[in-house]
């Protein structure tokens, strides 16, 4: 039924007044659900950052897990091209299949026309094509990802950052670019999109990396808003970490973003304070340089007797746990040794440093070690790498040790850590620290350190590990520059380190 005069003039009326109102666009043209807002959250929330975009010229969102980004994103694209006459929206991100199946699964449930009809009341989308001649139901392609508003450009098109030489030739005066997942974006396509000189820049993802082009962008808003810099001239930074969901207290959300019940999932499962708990929930950008892995207090905490006391009586009531053996194997240079020690869930048990004479000597302490702790020999390991760790495997075979664990500390390892070797020294971080806690409640199992003759060195040793977290992965510092700054090699915390070889691989 074509639409009457008034009709149209009320509805171009409208998106004139939605020009720099993304959220009435949202509400009245898309007659979808309001950004969400939580004025008690001490964050920002989704109706700041998306009006930002009214605002300011480039807009920067940290943002954690299950805040509704892709949803918001399935809105401002049509905003802007619907309240521009001839204007070019160009959505991109490291991944096609995400932008496929993510971010334009939201642009085409935005843009159905059918979604908020209603008997009473058709969607205000149907009166598109009278205004523009454009059926933006039909308009809307998965494939390629395009939203066509008339043949000569107008609308929105999506491609992944691997062919983004494809929109080097989108040029118009309303040109939008919005990416996803930005913390992916290499410097060389960030200046290819940077080429593009667009009215509006909007960039979204997870702080997975502390460098980069989206990080860089980041810093010039953090300074953009020291500053003062005029909001039409700044660039605008936003951090939300996954708690400032509306929902964060709700056990279940209406809308799937971030409750109670997932938060406290991801903790459990994946660590309180972990690599990816820090930027997918909490929106904690990693830091570049090295950062202490283990507080002073919490060395001071395990070496004093009140934690040798704590764990007597947990292994007096058979809360233990089972021992192990772990050994660093000492390259027969300079002042390195081998060292071995034995521990269990509360603590260790003995160790043990010599300036050793050969394999066959290391591979004798070890058998006398696994007899006089009751150690099984699959929780026995050893440094395997290198021709002395070869050496070491041939002599614990010869004393018939055929299940030792070889420990190749620069292996590579799953999802959140570098390799095995920075996997096994976050464990013992977080087995250090009581509140680093997986299950929801605080970690009193004590730990404890000998007070033997070779604690101020482990000290030393302990309290020199550094480590950070890049591209969404811990990374404790190369042993090289370890050793240099150390001034010898940490022979016992490697061999510490090394000892939760179980946790880490277990996960």
């Amino acid at each position: 039924m074509p639409r009457s005069a008034s009709e149209i003039d009320g509805l171009v009326g409208l998106l004139s007044d939605c020009h720099d109102d993304p959220d009435l666009f949202n509400t009245a043209i898309l007659e979808r659900e309001p950004y969400w807002t939580n004025p008690g959250s001490g964050h920002p929330d989704q109706l700041e950052w998306v009006q930002a975009c009214a605002e300011s010229s480039v807009v920067v969102v940290e943002t954690g897990n299950a805040l509704g980004k892709d949803y918001a994103l399935g809105g401002l694209v049509p905003w802007w091209c619907l309240t521009r006459l001839d204007s070019v929206a160009i959505v991109t991100g490291p991944s096609q299949t995400l932008l496929g199946s993510v971010t334009w699964k939201e642009l085409r449930r935005a843009m159905d026309p059918e979604r908020a009809s209603s008997p009473d009341r058709p969607s205000m989308l149907k009166m598109f094509p009278e205004i523009f001649g454009a059926d933006l139901g039909s308009g809307v392609k998965a494939s390629p990802l395009a939203m066509r508003l008339d043949k000569n450009g107008w609308g929105a098109l999506a491609y992944s950052t691997t062919s983004i030489e494809r929109a080097s030739g989108q040029h118009a005066a309303n040109l939008a670019v919005f990416v996803t997942e930005a913390s992916g974006i290499t410097d060389e396509i960030g200046e290819a999109l940077d080429s593009l000189k667009a009215s509006l820049m909007v960039l979204c993802y997870n702080p997975i990396r502390g460098e980069g082009w989206a990080v860089d962008y980041a810093r010039q808003g953090e300074a953009d808003a020291r500053d003062g810099v005029p909001r039409s001239h700044a660039v605008r930074y936003f951090n939300m970490p996954s708690t400032c969901s509306p929902h964060a207290d709700l056990d279940k959300s209406p809308f799937g973003l971030a409750d109670k019940t997932w938060l406290e999932a991801m903790y459990r499962r994946r660590g309180a304070d972990s690599p990816w708990t820090r930027s997918h929930i909490k929106a904690i950008r990693p830091k570049l340089d090295n950062e202490a892995l283990i507080r002073p207090e919490l060395l001071g905490r395990a070496t004093g007797e009140m934690a040798v006391r704590a764990a007597a009586e947990w292994r007096r009531a058979g809360k233990g746990g089972p021992r192990r053996i772990a050994c660093d194997v000492g390259e027969g240079v300079g002042n390195a040794r081998s060292v071995v020690g034995v521990r269990d869930d509360v603590g260790f048990l003995e160790i043990a440093a010599d300036a050793f004479d050969s394999p066959s000597a290391t591979a004798d302490r070890i058998v006398d070690l696994k007899a006089k702790w009751r150690v099984a020999d699959e929780r026995i390991s050893y440094d395997a790498a290198g021709n002395t760790g070869n050496r070491l495997k041939a002599a614990l075979a010869a004393k018939k040790l055929y299940g030792v664990q070889p420990y190749y500390g620069g292996k590579p390892f799953r999802r959140n850590f570098l390799n095995l070797r920075s996997a096994c020294a976050a464990m013992l971080a977080r087995r250090l620290d009581p509140d680093d806690f997986r299950d929801g409640t605080r970690n009193d199992m004590p730990f404890h350190l000998p007070n033997g003759p070779h604690l101020p060195q482990i000290v030393e040793e302990l309290s020199e590990l550094k480590g950070r977290t890049d591209n969404d992965k811990f990374r404790l510092e190369d042993k090289a520059d370890f050793m240099d700054r150390l001034g010898r090699s940490p022979d016992f915390a490697d061999m510490i380190t090394q000892s939760f070889r179980e946790e880490a691989v277990a996960g």
